[in-house]
């Protein structure tokens, strides 16, 4: 999460660059190190190979030496040996320069001061010309020897520390040229995944949401704190999804007055039965005033108003149906909700010699819902069930519990029934098998985005020359909820 972080404030195509200029800045590092290291070594195996040059020099010093001590060669062995301390000291002066700064300094200046004491004593002991193996066993021959096997034992220290050192510096540069790169390339990798992941995920949550989208599911994409190209695609998306979903509610709205326009002649004859009995009983009323008594005048006012009533409840039924207003979900039971919306096409079903038949269980669990979107849902069924029959049969609703905690609504009709190679199609925006003009192929597309909200689902079953039943399931609130 930390990685990810780290680049949050950035593009796509930034971190690409980044990332890029850290691969040839990580490159041109490890090269740099790998010359460095490489070099480094160049010099130490040189110096290793003048450490080695000294401990010879010395061991052939001490050869020298000896054969001094047993007057063999005496002066042959006394000019190699002079010889031996003139390289010996040159040795000494090209490492000083070398060795200063490594670890085994400290045993070159402790080699350096035994060197110096062996050669101030080699040199009072050949002195002039009387350096001969007459010589030996004086002192100076004791101290001669005790300071040479000190030097080769120094000298061979430093040869091993050196050598190790050496070794050191190897295991160094395969550690750069193995366990580094491994290090930097796991880390590399963990962070481009890292984000690959990331930018997979947002645009799986994107694709996903698209299909949301074109099966009703209208809902806008949590946006993360990332100026990057995807954040931008999500905010188009959930801008199209905002001014979708309004036009969805306007598209709703528009549904319900074409809605209204279809039983709109059933409207007109319903609220017309009790307005003509209010005109009969007000021409009574007026006509035989004079001769009533009080008790016929109540009962006509009585009947007026019960007709008013009558009329007003269409009316306000109506209105309560076409008023546009803000979705709000509330507890609601599905009984309600079924006569109100048959209350309204009761009359358009009767004109089409439609008979409604309802079956509604008592003590159906309430669903949580919108009441007027839930009321379309099912007049715009029914209403699909009445232009399939046209005239003369027979709609049925029945409402019952589920075993699987759902509400069920079932409109069945009588009608032809649907084609097979149809069903899969009828909820698809803009389908449908009416002839041009009659219909726009959005009602069940409405009904199936609209019940898809309410966390339920629909199904449908026909058969041809049987007719045709829609189900839709609504999740029941238990009762801890409502």
């Amino acid at each position: 999460m930390q990685i990810s972080n780290m680049f949050s404030h950035y593009t796509i195509r930034q971190r690409l660059i980044l990332l890029n200029y850290i691969t040839f800045a990580l490159i041109f590092a490890l090269v740099f190190i790998y010359s460095y290291q490489l070099v480094s070594l160049e010099h130490k195996l040189v110096v290793m190979e003048q450490t080695d040059d000294l401990f010879n020099s010395i061991l052939e010093l001490r050869r020298y030496e000896k054969n001094i001590i047993l007057q063999l060669e005496d002066e042959d062995n006394l000019a190699k040996a002079e010889d031996s301390l003139k390289d010996i000291a040159g040795l000494f002066n090209q490492l000083s320069p070398k060795l200063s700064e490594l670890p085994a300094n400290d045993q070159f200046l402790r080699l350096k001061k035994n060197f110096t004491a062996y050669r101030n004593i080699f040199n009072r002991w050949c002195a002039g010309e009387d350096c001969v193996m007459s010589a030996a066993g004086t002192q100076d021959n004791i101290l001669i020897r005790q300071h040479g096997q000190e030097l080769v034992e120094n000298a061979a220290e430093l040869d091993r520390l050196n050598r190790r050192y050496i070794s050191q510096g190897f295991k160094r540069i395969f550690f750069w040229l193995t366990f580094m790169p491994v290090v930097i390339f796991v880390t590399g990798a963990i962070i481009f995944f890292t984000h690959i992941k990331n930018i997979l995920n947002r645009l799986s949550s994107l694709q996903k949401a698209t299909k949301d989208m074109t099966a009703g599911e209208i809902k806008p994409i949590p946006i993360l704190k990332s100026p990057d190209e995807i954040t931008e695609l999500v905010l188009s998306f959930n801008k199209a999804v905002a001014e979708l979903g309004q036009k969805q509610e306007e598209l709703i709205q528009s549904k319900k007055m074409a809605t209204i326009g279809t039983f709109s002649s059933g409207i007109a004859h319903e609220i017309n039965n009790p307005l003509n009995n209010i005109s009969l009983s007000t021409d009574a009323l007026l006509e035989e005033f004079d001769s009533m008594d009080e008790e016929e005048i109540k009962e006509i006012l009585d009947d007026i108003m019960i007709q008013t009533e009558r009329a007003s409840k269409i009316v306000r039924n109506l209105l309560d149906f076409s008023r546009a207003k803000s979705s709000e979900s509330e507890p609601l039971y599905i009984d309600y909700i079924l006569h109100k919306t048959t209350d309204l096409i009761a009359n358009e079903l009767n004109i089409h010699k439609i008979t409604l038949e309802k079956e509604i269980d008592d003590m159906l669990p309430m669903v949580n819902g919108d009441l007027q979107k839930l009321q379309q849902v099912f007049l715009n069924l029914i209403i699909n069930a009445e232009q399939a029959i046209v005239e003369d049969g027979k709609i049925s609703v029945h409402a019952m519990a589920t075993d699987n905690g759902y509400v069920r609504t079932s409109i069945s009709d009588t009608g032809p029934g649907i084609d097979p190679e149809h069903l899969s199609q009828i909820f698809d925006p803009f389908f449908t098998t009416k002839e041009a003009g009659k219909g726009t192929g959005l009602g069940l597309a409405i009904v199936y985005g609209i019940v898809k909200k309410h966390g339920g689902y629909i199904e449908v079953a026909s058969e041809l020359g049987e007719g045709t039943t829609f189900s839709v399931y609504l999740p029941a609130l238990q009762e801890e909820k409502i």
